[in-house]
């Protein structure tokens, strides 16, 4: 059978130090005096915290994000408006200014933990123990007698307290949230980004999850101001609602919904670390979602646990005092009906002695049962007329008489009791009324002092506007100002210490720059002669280099005298001049190495191409047949090959390098020459002077 079990979403607007101001409280430090006594130390080592710096700047990055364009379109406009002591400066003065977001996520209670550590944890695990009101709840046995811890034992807890601690951070997650029918995604982190958190399985309720919320919403804007981003935690709820559904609602419709769907999830999260830690079945449910109403009044919310245990104890006590009176009421009641009786036996006895001493009824003339006095009387008569019977009947009369007077006598003590009983009630219940009216004195002087203190400071509620103090917020107004008090105490306290910190700071900059200081003489000394000696080498370098360039240069002017530099390189309004003449050697100069050594490179590339011409023209002459050429000519070299010098290479047939080989001019060259013919030679002689004489003719016309 599935276990009742509650989830609890509480969303707490703090005053401006948001999660430092309860930091102390959830982190659970044995050393600190606690206001909250029911903590089990021994069970702190299974919480779990992530207050660390990269936290931190992650919740700064998010708030930069969304708030940095609002800052500064807001102090622009300011600056333009001639107020520029009303800027922000920053995201982080902006939202300093600004009330901080907390929430507390609670699954169950004390009575479905017990369960669970019933259904799950070995009996030799765990101990009862008893709260004021009498009734008890379990807690793991973590060490023996002598106080030495118990391995098995605190396995056990870290695994059941690690199924809360799972489900409560996943449950609280920023990646938590829900996709549209358009498959977008719309997280819960967006509007209400989680922070640092402290998950606390050590108290003596339930496991719950203390957490930093950084929120961010849009107002709907109106006719006098268009919207704006907001820290406000309504609106940040509202924000996420319509992205969600498309609706708006209102802040209390917001806030409903989202502890629906946050509670109803964070069951789940635990249901399944349920499932997986101890192997249940899928199809067997652990757990079964109940709503607490505020109509319930089993159920108070806003309650510490001191203060539901003093409550519980003063119920308790209150029943035990009503009880108490109820049974010496009652004891008083049979009492007084045992007397009643005993009298109604003694007058009946009394009626049957007048009725047999007298011989009629014991009624008046008006048909009424006689007194018990006029019965005795009665039987004296009766007993006058018998001298036998006559000391009998008195002394009967007398016995009956005596106790018909204790009787009485023991009636009107217990009458007298029962008033005093009464009494004592009456002035309970006006004890009681007393103290109703005095509480409720009391509650007006408090929310007169609380509403006081409040507008003496000036202090406004998340949407800037004025705190009320009614009846049913009092508690929660003096818990908000007492923890506003302290943090204005921490504040300065953290003030006071933040510029003792920057003075010792800037006493030790000042040290450490006259440190540095020495230093940097130092090093400027030998930097000075670093920089000289690098000058000297740069000197040295330089002096390479135009070295180099004039043999650049030189090698232009001997292969492409009349080359010239490009237009777009020169000097405004100067004109290119050959390389061979000074200005032009000059323009040459004052070029980039890497022109100066393409420049070379193409004017030698043309030269190998003229080159490789002329001899491929020399071959193909050489080549070809002539008029004279017989039909077999003779060669001027013989082909014959001697076969018995030929001997088998030891290096293996590269086909590539032959084919390069077999392509190269100059092997081609010298293969026609050994193949060509007299007529060839001749022909090729004559073309070849002919080639020189121009050549020269060319240069000399140059």
């Amino acid at each position: 059978m599935s276990i009742k079990c509650t989830v609890t979403t509480d969303l707490q607007v703090k005053d401006k130090n948001g999660y430092s101001g309860i930091q102390k409280h959830v982190e659970h430090d044995e050393k600190i005096n606690h206001t909250n006594q029911d903590i089990v130390f021994s069970e702190t080592q299974f919480n779990q915290y992530d207050e660390s710096p990269k936290t931190r700047a992650a919740i700064d990055q998010w708030n930069d994000e969304h708030f940095k364009d609002y800052v500064e379109e807001h102090d622009k406009h300011q600056r333009e408006k001639g107020h520029a002591e009303r800027q922000y400066g920053s995201v982080k003065n902006y939202l300093k200014r600004k009330k901080k977001a907390t929430a507390v996520l609670t699954i169950g209670n004390m009575e479905v933990q017990s369960k669970l550590m019933q259904q799950f944890c070995p009996k030799t695990s765990y101990q009862e123990e008893k709260l004021p009101d009498g009734t008890t709840h379990l807690v793991f046995k973590l060490k023996d007698q002598s106080s030495q811890p118990i391995p098995d034992n605190i396995a056990i807890a870290k695994q059941f307290y690690g199924c809360f601690n799972r489900a409560l951070i996943k449950a609280t997650n920023n990646n938590v949230g829900w996709t549209l029918k358009d498959k977008s995604r719309v997280n819960i982190g967006d509007y209400l980004h989680r922070g640092r958190y402290a998950t606390n399985n050590d108290e003596m309720g339930i496991s719950h999850i203390h957490y930093e919320l950084a929120t961010f919403g849009m107002t709907r804007g109106g006719k006098k101001r268009a919207a704006h981003v907001t820290n406000s935690l309504n609106q940040a709820l509202v924000s996420l609602h319509h992205a969600v559904t498309g609706k708006y609602c209102s802040g209390r419709d917001a806030t409903k919904w989202f502890r629906a769907n946050m509670d109803q999830f964070a069951l789940k999260c635990l249901e399944d670390e349920l499932h997986k830690t101890y192997k249940v079945p899928q199809n067997k449910k652990i757990l079964d979602f109940e709503r607490k109403t505020k109509e319930d009044k089993t159920v108070q919310t806003g309650l510490s646990m001191e203060q539901l245990k003093a409550q519980h104890q003063e119920i308790a006590d209150h029943q035990k005092a009503v009880q108490s009176l109820q049974s010496q009421a009652d004891n008083l009641t049979n009492r007084k009906n045992d007397v009643q009786s005993q009298v109604a036996t003694v007058t009946q006895n009394l009626k049957s002695i007048y009725e047999a001493a007298t011989g009629h009824q014991a009624v008046d003339k008006d048909g009424k049962d006689l007194s018990p006095l006029a019965m005795a009387n009665g039987i004296t008569k009766a007993a006058r007329s018998s001298q036998k019977d006559k000391q009998q009947a008195e002394q009967n009369a007398n016995a009956a008489q005596e106790k018909q007077t204790a009787a009485e006598n023991q009636q009107k003590q217990l009458d007298q009791q029962l008033a005093h009983q009464r009494q004592q009630l009456q002035t309970l219940q006006n004890q009681i009324s007393d103290a109703d009216k005095q509480i409720k004195q009391r509650k007006l002087q408090r929310i007169k002092a609380a509403q006081q203190e409040i507008d003496q400071n000036d202090l406004l509620d998340n949407n800037d506007q004025p705190i009320t103090v009614t009846e049913a917020n009092v508690t929660q107004m003096e818990q908000e100002l007492d923890s506003w008090r302290q943090e204005e105490r921490d504040n300065w306290e953290t003030d006071k210490q933040d510029y003792q910190d920057e003075l010792d700071n800037l006493n030790q900059e000042i040290i450490t720059a006259r440190t540095t200081k020495t230093e940097l003489s130092i090093t400027n000394q030998q930097l000075t002669t670093q920089n000289q000696q690098l000058q000297n080498e740069n000197t040295t370098v330089q002096n390479q280099i135009n070295d180099y360039k004039n043999q650049l240069v030189d090698t232009i002017v001997e292969n492409a005298p009349e080359h010239k530099v490009e237009s777009s390189l020169l000097k405004p309004n100067e004109t290119a001049q050959p390389v061979i003449s000074d200005t032009g050697r000059q323009q040459h100069l004052r070029q980039t190495l890497k022109y100066l050594m393409d420049t070379t490179t193409k004017v030698l590339q043309k030269i190998k191409t003229e080159a490789t011409n002329f001899i491929n023209q020399i071959t193909q002459t050489l080549t070809q047949p002539t008029q004279n050429q017989q039909s077999n000519p003779t060669s001027q070299h013989s082909p014959s090959l001697d076969l018995s010098n030929i001997k088998s290479s030891d290096k293996p047939f590269d086909y590539r390098k032959e084919q390069k080989l077999m392509n190269d001019p100059i092997i081609k060259l010298k293969k026609a020459i050994l193949f060509a013919t007299n007529d060839q030679l001749q022909k090729t002689s004559q073309q070849t002077k002919q080639s020189l004489k121009k050549q020269t003719e060319d240069e000399y016309e140059l």
